[in-house]
C-alpha cells in the first residue's frame, strides 16, 4: 500500500455540503468562495445570479443527464481551479430517475433495481469528483422527514434530498454539512453546523456551531 507523504507545503482541499429549500440562496454560496472557481450547474439556478457572470460554467444538459455528466468528468481539469460548485444533487437524482424511466413500457415508472443502481451511480460519480485537488461544494434541496425516537417520540427531521445510502455516503466525506436556513422577518441568512436530533448537520474545520452564510468559508480564522 503506497504512503502517504505529510508535509507543511500539502494543500488541504475542502469539502462543504449545503442544504436548504429552493431559493434559500444555496448557488448564491458560491459568489463567497475564495480563488477561481467551475459551477456544475445541474438545474439552472445560476441564471439568476449576475455575480456569476464571468464564472465558467457546465449546464447540465436534462434530455441526457447520465451521457452530459460523463462528459463533464472526462473534460474537467481540476488544475486550472482552486474551487468545484456541484450545484444541486437533487435535481440530478430527479432528472436520473426520469431519464431511467424510459425503459418502462409507460416511459413513465421506474424499475426495482433502478434505486440500488442510482446509489451506485452517484458514489461512483461523488468518489471520483473527491478525488480531484480542488476544493468541493455541493448543494442540494431540504428534505424534511418524520421520524420517530426510541422513546416512540415523533419529530420532524432536515436532511439533504437524497436517497438515503447516496446521502449518507456524501455526508460521511465532507468535511462540512450546513443546513441554510432564512429568518422569515429579516431576511438574515444563515447556517446551522452543528447537527442535533432533528437537523443534519456536523463541521470538522473548527468549533462553530453555526455562522453567517457570507462567513462559511472563513473557517481560517477560527480555527
Amino acid at each position: 500500500m503506497p504512503k502517504v507523504n505529510w508535509n507543511e507545503e500539502t494543500k488541504p482541499n475542502y469539502r462543504w455540503l449545503v442544504y436548504g429549500v429552493p431559493g434559500v440562496g444555496k448557488t448564491y454560496l458560491s459568489t463567497y468562495l475564495k480563488g477561481k472557481t467551475y459551477l456544475l450547474s445541474l438545474d439552472k439556478s445560476y441564471k439568476r445570479i449576475s455575480q456569476l457572470q464571468g464564472t465558467d460554467i457546465w449546464e447540465l444538459d436534462p434530455a441526457k443527464p447520465i451521457e452530459d455528466l460523463s462528459e463533464f468528468v472526462r473534460e474537467f481539469d481540476p488544475s486550472q481551479y482552486d474551487n468545484l460548485v456541484i450545484d444541486n444533487l437533487s435535481n440530478l437524482q430527479k432528472l436520473w430517475f426520469i431519464e431511467m424511466a424510459k425503459e418502462s413500457k409507460s416511459g413513465l415508472d421506474n424499475k426495482i433495481q433502478h434505486f440500488g443502481e442510482f446509489t451506485n451511480w452517484l458514489i461512483r460519480f461523488i468518489s471520483k469528483a473527491f478525488s480531484w485537488d480542488v476544493n468541493i461544494l455541493v448543494t442540494t434541496w431540504e428534505k424534511q422527514s418524520q421520524v420517530t425516537d426510541p422513546s416512540g417520540q415523533m419529530f420532524n427531521q432536515y436532511g439533504p434530498d437524497l436517497r438515503d445510502s447516496a446521502r449518507d455516503y456524501l455526508m460521511g466525506n465532507c468535511d462540512v454539512v450546513a443546513r441554510l436556513i432564512q429568518k422569515p422577518k429579516s431576511g438574515e441568512r444563515g447556517c446551522i453546523l452543528q447537527g442535533s436530533i432533528d437537523t443534519y448537520a456536523k463541521n470538522r474545520l473548527d468549533d462553530r456551531k453555526g455562522c453567517k452564510v457570507e462567513e462559511l468559508f472563513d473557517f481560517d480564522d477560527n480555527a
